[in-house]
């Protein structure tokens, strides 16, 4: 679904926790859209979300960080201009260190780099799935999937359920799969109905993952 997370092994955790740390809010900004970068913000605890908007202030969603990643690397990786937005999901901490050092810790530490090496490219391959599913699944399917992904990626087991750690807005969902808000509304409605997803206050749960991953029209 993204790239760029990181591998949070203790000696990541360790050269970033030498830096100062910072508290975000929940839907506080971090990183603003095409602002510059200050440095590489390393998440110890929380979720942060990557996204754009469109010239109608529709929120384009790229990615969301767990604890252990750090960004914004793509614009440290390439001197690419920053053109998306980082905003805290829940209440987020972070590190945050300069470029040049966190570039030069990498280069230093080869096991790092591979490792995050193969991060990005796991990232890369699940945004090509997630391009396909958009191109050619109906608004029914494509929600099932991006829950089914959410679940495996953030959620917590209860037995055979999910329980998502965050609240997940109807808009989010449409941003992901590249629909709108009433669609997406539509289909969770759906999913409801058939007793595969159900509430907990703000809290979305997936009731049987194994079924819900077959559901189809």
């Amino acid at each position: 679904m993204g790239v760029m997370d990181a591998p949070d092994t203790s000696s990541v955790r360790s050269f970033f926790t030498a830096y100062p740390r910072h508290s975000f809010r929940p839907g506080e900004a971090i990183i603003r859209e095409d602002e510059t970068p200050s440095g590489i913000y390393y998440i110890s605890s929380g979720l942060v979300r990557q996204y754009s908007l469109t010239p109608k202030g529709e929120m384009t969603l790229v990615y969301i960080f767990r604890p252990g990643s750090f960004f914004p690397m793509m614009w440290a990786l390439t001197g690419m201009p920053n053109t998306y937005q980082y905003e805290a999901v829940d209440t987020v901490e972070v590190y945050h260190a300069p470029k040049d050092d966190v570039l030069a810790y990498l280069s230093a530490h080869p096991n790092e780099l591979l490792a995050f090496t193969r991060r990005v490219a796991a990232g890369l391959a699940g945004l090509v799935n997630r391009l396909e599913y958009m191109m050619f699944g109906s608004a029914y399917r494509k929600t099932v999937l991006l829950l089914c992904y959410f679940a495996k990626t953030f959620g917590k087991k209860e037995g055979t359920s999910f329980v998502f750690p965050m609240c997940l807005t109807h808009r989010e969902v449409a941003a992901w799969i590249g629909t709108t808000r009433e669609t997406v509304t539509m289909q969770m409605e759906r999913l409801k109905h058939k007793g595969l997803i159900a509430t907990r206050g703000r809290t979305l749960v997936i009731k049987n993952f194994a079924t819900l991953e077959k559901e189809e029209e």
